[in-house]
């Protein structure tokens, strides 16, 4: 029996089997993926109060930076840590949190790595086709540094911003790392979400890797990377996916003319083309100041032009907390549903705090204390040190969604609270 060409196939076997790019991927990922682990004691209202474990991947080694979701970060104040493969911590500081897409970058002492790390390829010019091999890295149910496969699936809005979805496994654990073209290496995505329905199956999500090389590059340049403020509301069509025609404009008259129809298809210099909102708040970063679009308005383009005020910095907001409650400027979200509606609303009620035992709870809206209409956290505060320096409660009127059973939407609720704690949360 001639045993060469069965020899020569396993030796041909087994130097494919060495090349294999999906493995050079996942052994890459291993040693500039990182676990970050965030602790919040006083959340506003996008987070819980606890401890939680995500992923990062570092993206700038001489700067310390790490590449994360927003919601590993975190929204609030609080405790940030990250550990390379060897397991040592190391305190990190929240740079940049997006307060569109699920990204966030960290920034840690890069003196405090000893060891020389690479950093990732990322593919910062397009998404990859329906059926490209991908692999999820990350930490899923604290199973540390493991990488599991699939391919993308498609393009979708329908989660609200732009995002890559994939049959890859993505569990908890794995969010904010690296979805990695399997024929490349690259990454191409930032492992972001599922769908936890007990009958789905292979429903992952990623952050496209464009838009967060574009966040990188503006941070590299010393340059806002805020997208535009949310005051543009769009409409989607029939199968949920979003639109870039315009339902309701709350921008000021003085910034930008876009009206109710107008469908927003271009930016105008130069030409680049848009087709969901994501791309807009890519395309507008850093230009804030001076927007040209290209808009269908009556069947016919036109050019529109002006400036849009960029989106608040999740990293500078601010908060209040008095006795167990955490006061904060309200989601743009009720804004833009009540007409006139109230500037502060209440992110987070500790348990057994004084605040739960008088009845607060979270996104209520604040109309009023000591009977005075309140319009920043500054006249909040100064009403509560008069009460507490009288020795007497807050009076507060809180607008509360109302229950089935009421016939109202929202209801008002008057409320009395001891001031027993009172503590500027921020910068």
């Amino acid at each position: 029996m001639n045993k060469r060409p069965l020899c020569a196939l396993l030796l041909l076997t087994a130097t494919v089997h060495a090349q294999s790019p999906g493995e050079d991927a996942f052994r890459s990922a291993a040693d500039w993926t990182v676990q970050v682990r965030t602790s919040v004691q006083r959340p506003f209202i996008q987070d819980e109060q606890g401890s939680w474990d995500g992923a990062g991947m570092l993206v700038d080694a001489s700067r310390g930076w790490v590449l994360t979701n927003a919601h590993v970060a975190g929204y609030s104040y609080g405790k940030v840590t990250i550990a390379f493969r060897d397991g040592k911590a190391i305190a990190a500081e929240r740079i940049y949190v997006d307060p569109h897409l699920d990204l966030a970058v960290l920034g840690f002492d890069p003196r405090a790595r000893r060891t020389v790390t690479s950093v990732p390829s990322l593919d910062c010019r397009s998404t990859p086709p329906v059926g490209h091999p991908v692999g999820a890295f990350g930490h899923p149910w604290g199973f540390r540094f493991t990488g599991t496969r699939g391919i993308t699936s498609a393009v979708t809005t329908r989660l609200g911003a732009t995002m890559l979805q994939t049959d890859a496994p993505i569990n908890e654990g794995n969010s904010g790392g690296p979805l990695l073209s399997l024929e490349t290496g690259e990454v191409v995505g930032i492992n972001t979400a599922k769908i936890k329905e007990e009958s789905v199956e292979g429903l992952s999500f990623a952050v496209p890797m464009p838009y967060a090389c574009t966040i990188i590059e503006l941070l590299r340049q010393g340059r806002d990377p805020s997208p535009p403020s949310r005051l543009v509301d769009f409409a989607v069509d029939v199968n949920d996916e979003q639109t870039l025609t315009v339902a309701r404009s709350r921008l000021p008259t003085e910034t930008l003319d876009l009206r109710i129809g107008d469908e927003i298809i271009a930016l105008a210099s130069p030409r680049r083309d848009i087709s969901t909102e994501s791309d807009l708040m890519d395309a507008l970063r850093g230009h804030l100041d001076a927007v040209s679009l290209v808009v269908m308005r009556d069947g016919k383009e036109i050019a529109v032009q002006g400036h849009w005020p960029a989106a608040d910095k999740v990293t500078e907001r601010r908060g209040l907390w008095v006795s167990g409650a955490l006061f904060a400027e309200a989601e743009p979200l009720t804004g833009g549903l009540i007409a006139g509606a109230p500037k502060l609303m209440i992110h987070y009620v500790g348990p057994g705090s004084e605040a739960e035992a008088a009845g607060l709870v979270a996104y209520d809206l604040l109309m009023s204390a000591e009977r005075t209409a309140v319009d920043s956290l500054a006249a909040l505060t100064q009403l509560a040190r008069r009460a507490a320096a009288a020795d007497r409660p807050l009076e507060l009127v809180l607008l509360r969604l109302a229950s089935e059973m009421k016939e109202d939407l929202f209801v008002h609720q008057k409320r009395t609270l001891s001031v027993t704690e009172l503590e500027t949360v921020g910068p």
